[in-house]
């Protein structure tokens, strides 16, 4: 398995339900990677004294980042309208990782997992394919979850982030 950079800042998005925060909780136990789960302030923040840099200025939130964490993985099923700041993100360095699979089975487990309403999962799912992400972003995509319903591993995740 090849190594993982000492120096790690990488985003996890893509389709709802496909293993993104599995994989960030990995990381965090086993690799020692600071997890933001974006969506989930301040519980889901090491550091949430940093939320108001991200409200302000994705570069500047990098930027702090990298002070206090060596590696990060930030967590984030971002909408469309979103994408400018994704766009920052990445000119600042950040690694974009899009997860993908089946829509049917990830539907599924949405519904399995609860506590949001489906349609939330519907409509995401429909502004990313009317904006055909992940399209031409720069990013590494990994197909997450089979259309048998089976989910890649985190080692193999892992594989293909840090290939």
């Amino acid at each position: 398995m090849p190594p993982i950079p000492k120096l790690s800042l990488i985003l996890l998005s893509g389709l709802p339900a496909t293993g993104k925060s599995t994989f960030a909780r990995y990381l965090a136990r086993d690799h020692g990677f600071a997890h933001y789960d974006l969506e989930c302030y301040p519980r889901g923040w090491p550091r949430p004294d940093l939320k108001s840099l991200w409200d302000t200025s994705r570069c500047a939130f990098v930027a702090a980042l990298r002070q206090f964490h060596a590696r990060t993985a930030l967590d984030w099923g971002f909408p469309v309208s979103c994408l400018a700041w994704v766009q920052e993100l990445q000119g600042a360095g950040v690694r974009l990782i899009w997860f993908t699979g089946s829509i049917a089975r990830a539907r599924e487990v949405f519904l399995e997992r609860g506590g949001i309403a489906v349609e939330n999962f519907d409509f995401q799912v429909r502004t990313i394919q009317q904006a055909g992400l992940p399209g031409t972003l720069e990013c590494v995509t990994i197909e997450a979850l089979s259309d048998s319903g089976v989910f890649l591993n985190p080692c193999e995740v892992q594989q293909q982030v840090f290939a």
